[in-house]
């Protein structure tokens, strides 16, 4: 049986990530119209690892994602599903709370309003956000932020994976783990995920008495 510090040696940033390398390559190549028998081997190692993979974003997600999800299925088949689910929140909630525990120390402020800006301004504009989610804001108060997210693209390669289950345990159930770290006084509050089948995600932090 694996433990759940086993476990969290294999989550998408470990082993995940590494999945089907050579399908990524040659993915890359046959988009170009090339395969690796054209091209000598001083010009496919000059191009080493900056090489431009050519892939859109939904393509990005399969390759990334269907793998990690058909993996993690086979190890819920041999743990069994209930425990397997509760080690992967644990240990996804785990990562998400150490990453949000780095990033405050190099944020200038930790309450609700730097909380707001940091969101709103520097994470969701970023190319991958910006590209896999259709989001807007419900509110953005003193006391409150509300992100409504429309389409994402995590919840549409997950489902259609039949793994929604295990989309939301690793991708989804570590955002109040990460709101705590981020600062105790945060509140996540969300009663809908696009991942479990709902309209929408309604990401609502407000600031706990």
């Amino acid at each position: 049986m694996l433990s759940r510090r086993e476990l969290l040696r294999i989550l998408p940033s470990g082993a995940a990530a590494c999945l089907g390398c050579a399908g990524l390559a040659l993915c890359t190549e046959q988009s170009k119209g090339q395969s690796f028998k054209d091209q000598p081997a001083t010009q496919a190692a000059s191009l080493g690892f900056s090489a431009n993979a050519d892939m859109t974003w939904e393509q990005a997600f399969n390759f990334r994602y269907q793998g990690y999800a058909r993996l993690m299925r086979k190890l819920s088949s041999r743990i069994g599903r209930d425990r397997f689910l509760e080690m992967l929140r644990k240990a996804s909630s785990e990562v998400a709370s150490e990453y949000s525990t780095l990033k405050a120390k190099s944020e200038p402020g930790r309450d609700l309003e730097n909380f707001i800006v940091f969101f709103t301004t520097e994470l969701m504009p970023r190319p991958i956000y910006r590209s896999a989610l259709v989001w807007e804001i419900a509110e953005r108060s003193e006391k409150a932020l509300e992100i409504r997210v429309l389409r994402c693209l995590w919840a549409k390669t997950f489902r259609a994976e039949d793994a929604a289950e295990i989309g939301y345990a690793s991708v989804c159930y570590a955002d109040y783990a990460g709101t705590t770290a981020m600062n105790p006084k945060i509140k996540l509050i969300r009663t809908k995920t696009l991942m479990q089948g709902h309209d929408c995600c309604n990401h609502r932090w407000v600031v706990a008495n």
